[in-house]
């Protein structure tokens, strides 16, 4: 799935080389060898959800252009709840569950 991530100053970091983990005290992704990793990536994720991002980076998919605002996980979890169980109600058959 393409996507694309904000450019900012924990990225630039990243590539200056700055950012090379020491030491993995996750084990989050098996393939991963942070003594050949650029930066941790859920430390990255976990301070960008904190607000932090100095010390990670926010990222969308390739159609983020599209989109008209910001939207949490639980709304658009909701809306896509409420627009399955519209067309469920609109084709007047159960879908799936």
């Amino acid at each position: 799935m393409p996507g694309r991530e904000f450019q900012g100053d924990f990225l630039d970091s990243v590539s200056a080389g700055n950012e090379n983990p020491k030491s993995c005290p996750y084990h989050c992704i098996k393939t991963c060898d942070y003594s050949k990793s650029p930066y941790c990536i859920i430390k990255a994720l976990y301070n960008a959800s904190k607000g932090r991002m100095n010390r990670g980076y926010a990222f969308a998919g390739a159609n983020a252009y599209l989109t008209e605002k910001i939207s949490s996980v639980r709304e658009v979890i909701s809306k896509l709840k409420k627009e399955f169980i519209a067309a469920e109600f609109l084709s007047g058959k159960e879908i799936a569950h």
